[in-house]
């Protein structure tokens, strides 16, 4: 697959992220120890499964595996992330699954100062002008403006997660598809898509000082902090509905089946983690003993 369509995949979850809360004390009824590792045992697990969140990509001097969750990952025999990251199919299905509905193009929904921005930068990165890409998703285009403004290399759990299994021959899964999770990001309507685009373009100081402490946070293993400060940054905009909850309680059965056929290493956006709707809750309301690894 290319590693262009690579950076984009990693930067989703993240953008995502960035719309995930919505101003409501629901985010914070659970509470927890700081953690991003967690151990998944009882009901009809004869060993233990572990969840890792997340931060789908970050500069390579904040990434950080500690012993503890190397330790997990070997213990486990499958690896099973919010995508199927090694599947071959996954760069196609990517751009089959990438465009907005007919009619709808960025030329369009931007205005032409920020077009001819959002073009410079795809000339810079991928080498084409933004007419190829003029039909994909606003959040999915800015996923590359988002690169541009990381300065030092980057580094991504989700591809250094697959190498890993595919060094220990492990296999690797997905708890949901390409056109799944573009298909809960269309829920969001193209212009307010547009929006947060344009501010994208238009406020780079600001993203990266958003972005800089979601990371500290995250480094943390503070997760609930993380989500109450998503929530903060969120504008009043609630689309923690369909972009964290709905996906949450789906992801549950596929979860359990996972963990039943033999012990495996999943890893979400921490964001998933915290919260009455987050997997942690929705796993021990399942019946499963969900236990921080510290």
């Amino acid at each position: 697959m290319n590693q262009r369509l690579y950076s984009l995949l990693w930067l989703l979850g993240t953008i995502l992220v960035f719309f995930a809360g919505c101003k409501t004390s629901e985010t914070a009824a659970v509470k927890s120890e700081n953690s991003l590792l967690w151990k998944i045992e009882g009901k009809n697990l004869k060993t233990p499964s572990y969840v890792l969140g997340t931060i789908h990509l970050l500069p390579q001097k904040d990434f950080f595996l500690s012993e503890t969750m190397k330790l997990a990952l070997a213990s486990t025999q499958q690896v099973v992330l919010e995508l199927d990251m090694d599947d071959p199919a996954m760069g196609m299905n990517m751009l089959q699954n990438a465009s907005m509905s007919e009619g709808n193009t960025l030329d369009k929904l931007l205005s032409e100062g920020d077009y001819q921005q959002l073009d410079a930068i795809f000339r810079k990165s991928t080498g084409v002008g933004l007419e190829a890409f003029n039909k994909w998703q606003p959040m999915l285009v800015a996923s590359v403006v988002m690169q541009q403004m990381m300065d030092n290399q980057t580094a991504s759990y989700e591809m250094t997660l697959v190498r890993m299994a595919q060094e220990a021959q492990k296999e690797v899964k997905g708890l949901e598809s390409i056109q799944e999770q573009t298909e809960a990001m269309a829920t969001i309507s193209y212009p307010q898509q547009a929006k947060y685009l344009s501010e994208i373009l238009n406020g780079a100081d600001k993203q990266k000082a958003i972005f800089g402490k979601m990371v500290e946070l995250y480094k943390s293993q503070n997760i609930n902090a993380l989500l109450d400060y998503i929530v903060a940054q969120s504008g009043g905009i609630d689309f923690s509905t369909v972009l964290l909850n709905e996906r949450n309680h789906k992801w549950i059965p596929k979860i359990a089946l996972f963990a039943a056929e033999k012990p495996t290493f999943f890893a979400v956006g921490a964001g998933h983690l915290p919260g009455k709707d987050g997997v942690l809750a929705l796993l021990r309301k399942a019946g499963y003993r969900v236990t921080a690894v510290l």
